[in-house]
């Protein structure tokens, strides 16, 4: 019984430490006050250039599109977070400058960019051909049906 009592004690302490060191929520803030996402009605991708690839040209960054509220039309583009490499980030900034969005939504939005360098696809393993393969199924059939006939019946 006695153990029964600090096993209870011992879970009791363990939950409430749990409760009280937790960090608290962050209470969300009202509907009214929450700004829905940006809409983009037209976003066309960077362009990764197949050279870039052969020269193993890769990074991540940020961008910041100023948006002219009333039309929705990106009226300028700059790097927030460099990719690592103005080739990359110009094509970035290229191809969000021509993006648009839902006219009223947003100014400004940050977008993040992720170039990442093609790995050449693996070669294969090599795998018997598939006559190799088919001749070694019909030696193990033809071995068995061998050993079947070579059996005693059970009439005899």
């Amino acid at each position: 019984m006695r153990l029964l009592s600090t096993v209870r004690t011992g879970l009791l302490v363990l939950v409430l430490s749990l409760v009280f060191l937790s960090p608290p929520r962050a209470y969300s803030q009202s509907p009214a006050a929450r700004q829905p996402p940006p809409k983009a009605l037209y976003a066309p991708t960077p362009v990764y250039r197949p050279e870039w690839a052969k020269q193993g040209l890769a990074g991540k960054g940020v961008a910041l599109v100023n948006i002219d509220p009333r039309t929705g039309k990106v009226t300028g583009a700059r790097m927030l977070a460099s990719t690592g490499n103005k080739q990359l980030d110009g094509a970035a900034l290229e191809a969000y400058s021509k993006w648009r969005f839902q006219p009223g939504s947003v100014a400004q939005v940050k977008i993040p960019i992720e170039f990442a360098a093609r790995t050449r696809p693996q070669p294969r393993t090599r795998h018997l051909p598939q006559p190799v393969i088919l001749v070694v199924l019909l030696v193990i059939a033809v071995a068995a049906m061998g050993m079947l006939r070579k059996r005693p019946s059970p009439d005899r």
